[in-house]
């Protein structure tokens, strides 16, 4: 059908609102569709998998083909509000805005600090099967995502390592994790705090299986 711009002027669409309609229509689309209880699904967002301008993440929890460990060591979500360590009630939506330091105890034994907010969903399967949906920014050049550590009395910053996420890469980031986690544990002076001297546990990644017997005790408490 050809639309005649003087016919859409008249029926009140501005020419430029026209030329940008038309070129949609010669547009090829793509749709990505998550099936929750497909294998693929629970392997394929494991980590995090790159959408369009997001990044998308899956954490199944109970039934068949969840993250027993994950289960196992799931413990309260906290941020950093205001100079104090809060615990945050879970609920169907959890949003975190930029530069909010967070954390799940147990998960991972370090604050993320990240440039992009993140959203988590969380959505029932059933009677025991339930995924979080999390979702953030795609890493676009310039954004930073930090590891940092602060007093778990007073807490004073204590230490924090940060990468440029776009130039490293999803493998860069967990590179760079350990990294942070190593270098913090090296000895007690990153872990001391100057302020009121209390000794920071040793810190861990979000990889359990990469643990010393050391980190794996210190996971159970912190």
């Amino acid at each position: 059908m050809i639309v005649d711009d003087r016919q859409a002027l008249r029926e009140g669409l501005e020419t430029d609102a026209l030329g940008f309609l038309t070129d949609l229509l010669g547009r090829k689309a793509a749709t990505t569709l998550v099936d929750f209880a497909a294998n693929d699904a629970q392997l394929r967002y494991r980590s995090f998998t790159p959408v369009g301008s997001m990044l998308i993440g899956l954490r199944f929890r109970g039934g068949a083909g969840s993250d027993k460990k994950l289960e196992q060591r799931q413990g309260r979500q906290l941020k950093i509000i205001e100079g104090r360590i809060e615990a945050v009630p879970r609920s169907n939506m959890m949003f975190t805005p930029p530069l909010v330091p967070h954390r799940t105890e147990h998960n991972y034994g370090f604050w993320h600090v990240n440039d992009e907010q993140e959203l988590g969903i969380n959505i029932s399967l059933g009677e025991e099967k339930r995924v979080t949906v999390l979702i953030e920014g795609f890493p676009e050049k310039g954004r930073h995502d930090r590891f940092a550590w602060y007093c778990n009395q007073c807490v004073t910053p204590l230490f924090v390592r940060a990468c440029e996420t776009h130039r490293v890469g999803l493998g860069g980031f967990y590179q760079v994790q350990q990294e942070a986690v190593r270098e913090f544990n090296a000895g007690e002076a990153l872990r001391t705090c100057g302020n009121c001297g209390d000794v920071h546990p040793l810190a861990y990644s979000a990889f359990d299986w990469a643990d010393t017997p050391e980190q794996r005790a210190a996971r159970a408490v912190w």
